[in-house]
């Protein structure tokens, strides 16, 4: 598995290809599931098993730990088989991203940030200049909507970005600063932190 790794602001990002994995890295990944990811590998494909595998992997490469304790559950139905990764006894947050083959996790020190989300988009070789500024408005909104730990329960359109890298949702005090990047060319990556100094005006309603 070849791993990248970069920086956006105080945010960790590594990323890596599923098809990638090895038959070693396979069994190292299967050694550091819970019970709960156990259930949740379970009904997958091959293909996504193996993305979901390379994300835990990332994480436990990414903290040195062989084990770290990452689970996941829904703040909406409280189900353990989806919702906001998180790492017990480790004061850092996780999020994880997905697209085709590739994987993305960011991660931040809870003590810098008090909110984190990652969102992912492949752009194609002939996408055009107006289509990627889509996509980097669109990975934005999903990037605050990770970090807010309620996904697409929210309308999108009630998260308003502006010029500044500021972003919130219609009605939340929350403010989120937006950090964006293209990844080898063709991925559009943007985080959203939320901060407690985060509190700049983002764009009226």
């Amino acid at each position: 598995m070849d791993l990248a790794e970069l920086r956006l602001g105080s945010t960790r990002l590594l990323s890596a290809d599923a098809t990638s994995l090895s038959p070693r890295q396979r069994r190292q990944a299967l050694g550091v599931l819970s019970a709960d990811d156990r259930k949740r590998l379970a009904h997958l494909n091959d293909a996504r098993a193996d993305a979901f595998l390379t994300g835990r992997l990332l994480v436990s490469t990414a903290l040195d730990d062989p084990a770290p304790r990452l689970e996941a559950s829904c703040g909406h139905c409280g189900s353990a088989e989806h919702g906001k990764p998180r790492l017990r006894e480790q004061p850092i947050l996780v999020s994880i991203s997905y697209t085709g083959s590739a994987v993305f996790v960011a991660l931040a020190d809870s003590d810098r940030v008090s909110a984190l989300g990652l969102d992912v988009e492949e752009a194609g070789l002939e996408t055009g200049a107006g289509a990627v500024a889509e996509l980097e408005r669109w990975t934005a909104i999903e990037a605050v909507l990770k970090a807010d730990g309620r996904g697409l329960r929210v309308d999108p359109s009630e998260v308003k970005l502006d010029e500044n890298g500021l972003a919130r949702i219609r009605g939340e005090d929350a403010r989120y600063r937006i950090r964006r990047t293209l990844v080898d060319g063709r991925f559009v990556v943007a985080v959203a932190t939320a901060t407690a100094t985060a509190t700049a005006t983002a764009t009226g309603e």
